[in-house]
């Protein structure tokens, strides 16, 4: 039987939870063109991860590899050019790559497999999976054409792959830069686990450490046992079988919304939202309250999901627009643009530098320095609220402030 909507993915069986948005990402026509969207988690997980993959590969062949700080600058830069909307995060991805480079992995060998696809098909004869992880070139088909075989059942890649001398144990590793951590043993590292299993089967043991590359953090690793991957193995195919069966496609609002390219064409808006004669969105009158109705606050905690993630969207374009027009735009009674917080104290700067007038100041006043080593907004909060006023405003004059902007709206 061919598969309609094979090779299946973690991210592709996580996209069955909505009908809506899973037809469109992955159309039973599979010589359609999805259109490539990145926002910016996806465009800053893809950047960083192409660049740890050249540091990974560097240091296999090398493990006293020196990086030179141009070397990581460009890496960086060329991987942000390949994924624009990382742009504004070119910082926390120099960031990571820096700290990976301080803590890599502690097993990497040489014949480490980097950025290694791995897939694995079914035989409807002899009902059984077979997998591939290596580029062996007895394979038939090829490893590679059976990754990008568009009816293999299942293919994925991990970032780190490394199998024991001896053949009885592999490592997974997988770099993640959220910033939560959670230990091992999710469904996406379970997929990775069987899917090795499948081109393996000689395994005494799978293991995957997932790598926080915010912080440098690795989890502890995750031992699947055959009775795990049995269990892994029922679900993916239980998951695939009900997308392959499917035949309403309704919208299910859900967390991972704000990796949907089709947000604004929600049908879950329609019963709420509405086009005016000059297609402008708006609210529809009447409403129904949802007080009372447990399925009615269901949908419309779907929708306040959508409209959230829009929400985030839309702000992010009218942001970029008047940064590059350097001007606020304004509708009528409200305008968008950048504006003034109230000007705050720079702390550090006060610490770093102004220490001593400080505390001739205090001494002036009679007041014991012993109670503030530091100075931060708590304690000026304090000194405002037991020194006498004229202390406190001989303090205010020394301070060193900060001026700083907000992107929002203000009524006119």
């Amino acid at each position: 039987m061919e598969l309609k909507y094979a090779p299946y993915s973690p991210s592709r069986l996580d996209a069955g939870t909505c009908g809506f948005a899973f037809k469109r990402l992955y159309p039973q026509d599979k010589t359609t063109v999805r259109p490539k969207f990145e926002n910016l988690p996806q465009a800053r997980g893809s950047a960083t991860h192409e660049v740890l993959a050249q540091i990974t590969e560097a240091i296999c062949k090398d493990p006293q590899a020196v990086f030179t700080a141009d070397t990581i600058r460009r890496w960086v830069a060329e991987a942000v050019v390949r994924h624009p909307a990382a742009y504004q995060e070119t910082g926390a991805i120099l960031d990571m790559a820096k700290l990976y480079i301080a803590r890599p992995p502690n097993l990497l060998t040489r014949d480490a497999k980097i950025e290694q696809k791995m897939a694995v098909t079914y035989d409807e004869k002899t009902q059984t999976f077979s997998g591939y992880d290596d580029n062996d070139a007895v394979l038939e088909p090829s490893g590679d054409e059976m990754y990008d075989d568009p009816n293999c059942f299942a293919r994925g890649k991990a970032d780190i792959l490394l199998k024991s001398d001896d053949s009885t144990f592999a490592i997974i590793y997988d770099h993640k830069t959220q910033p939560n951590i959670e230990e091992a043993d999710t469904f996406q590292m379970g997929f990775y686990a069987w899917v090795v299993a499948k081109a393996n089967p000689f395994l005494d043991e799978i293991r995957t450490v997932l790598h926080f590359a915010r912080y440098g953090y690795y989890s502890q690793p995750y031992v699947w046992t055959r009775k795990d991957l049995a269990q892994i193995e029922d679900l993916i195919i239980t998951k695939a079988m009900a997308i392959e069966l499917r035949t309403s496609w309704e919208p299910t609002p859900h967390k991972n919304c704000q990796y949907c390219p089709y947000l604004a064409e929600c049908p879950a808006m329609a019963e709420y939202l509405q086009p005016d004669a000059e297609g402008h969105l708006r609210i529809k009158p009447g409403i129904q309250k949802i007080l009372g109705s447990t399925k009615k606050a269901e949908e419309v905690a779907g929708i306040l999901t959508v409209l959230e993630e829009l929400t985030k969207r839309l702000k992010a374009d009218l942001r970029e627009h008047i940064d590059k027009y350097e001007a606020p735009v304004a509708i009528p009674g409200k305008i968008f643009g950048y504006f003034p917080d109230p000007d705050r104290i720079d702390w550090r700067y006060v610490n770093k530098n102004q220490r001593d007038p400080v505390y001739e100041l205090f001494a002036k006043h009679n007041v014991d320095p012993r109670k503030y080593m530091s100075f931060s907004e708590s304690h000026y909060k304090f000194l405002r609220d037991v020194e006498s006023e004229s202390f406190v405003k001989d303090l205010e004059s020394l301070f060193r402030k900060t001026t700083t902007t907000t992107f929002t709206s203000k009524k006119v």
